[in-house]
């Protein structure tokens, strides 16, 4: 599962255990994901992780569930977190309602059928993702020009920086796909 010791669910012992329960009621294909597996190490950063991920991306406002998806699927290929885009590829074909543009999006976004609105949104997102230290005043202002908010920007942002976080924690730990999740085919974005 990864390339530390995972704690299964059998040895989640009570500090884990409850958070492990809830991850599990409150996941679509009712299991404890690998990443969190991998997390149990640590209850408390497994907890505040996942607690993270459902603020921002099951509670997406003032983004719409198909924008978090998106960030999150395109900063998950930006960092080669081939883990994170199959997870997200789907959601994001159902957020969508079309699995053959989340496709496209997952190998470019430049290049897939989006609104400019949502493209320059992930135009941000990418170049906080690559060069974060280079950020400007003038990045956030062309986001606005788009007709996007500072709740929006604010929100957008937080997203594209958990994902960074995310698939640091999946390759340097070596997770690995769940045996049922197929792989997406994804590309730079860069």
């Amino acid at each position: 599962m990864s390339w530390i010791l995972s704690v299964p669910e059998a040895g989640a012992g009570p500090a884990l255990a409850p958070i492990y329960e809830r991850i599990r009621a409150r996941s679509s294909n009712r299991r404890v994901a690998n990443l969190w597996l991998a997390l149990g190490h640590d209850p408390a950063t497994l907890d505040a992780t996942e607690t993270l991920y459902r603020s921002l991306v099951k509670q997406p406002g003032p983004l719409t569930p198909a924008q978090a998806e998106l960030i999150a699927l395109v900063v998950s290929a930006t960092n080669g977190c081939g883990y994170c885009v199959a997870h997200h590829g789907p959601a994001l074909a159902g957020a969508l309602g079309s699995e053959a543009l989340a496709r496209a999006v997952a190998m470019d976004y430049r290049s897939a059928d989006l609104v400019a609105r949502d493209r320059v949104l992930l135009d941000h997102c990418v170049a906080l993702t690559c060069e974060p230290g280079e950020r400007t005043a003038a990045d956030i202002e062309r986001v606005r020009e788009y007709g996007f908010d500072d709740a929006v920007i604010a929100k957008a942002t937080a997203i594209a920086g958990y994902y960074s976080y995310v698939n640091r924690l999946v390759g340097s730990l070596g997770v690995k796909l769940e045996n049922d999740v197929p792989a997406w085919e994804f590309g730079s974005q860069v």
